[in-house]
């Protein structure tokens, strides 16, 4: 099958309200976007929970991960557990 530059790619999933979060960000960058399954998520409640997609078209994709990748939160740096000094031996 040929891919062609308006073909739709999923480019994110999750819960409604962050995918429409997404969706805005793509959108105020230019790229057209569209959120499916929102309806799902609003008659069933959380039935469903992160069964909204966010989907572009095929030539825009790489900008609109560059996109969500600048609007997901960082994963947190680990600095490791923090060490204590020694404890006095009170054995004796």
């Amino acid at each position: 099958m040929t891919e062609r530059p308006d073909d739709l790619v999923q480019v994110a999933s999750g819960e409604l309200t962050a995918v429409q979060v997404l969706g805005n960000a793509l959108e105020d960058a230019g790229i057209q976007a569209r959120v499916v399954g929102g309806d799902l998520t609003a008659g069933l409640g959380t039935a469903l929970p992160g069964s909204c997609e966010l989907w572009v078209h095929r030539k825009d994709q790489v900008a609109a991960e560059k996109v969500i990748a600048g609007h997901l939160p960082h994963a947190p740096q680990s600095h490791g557990h923090p060490t204590s000094d020694p404890k006095p031996d009170r054995t004796s």
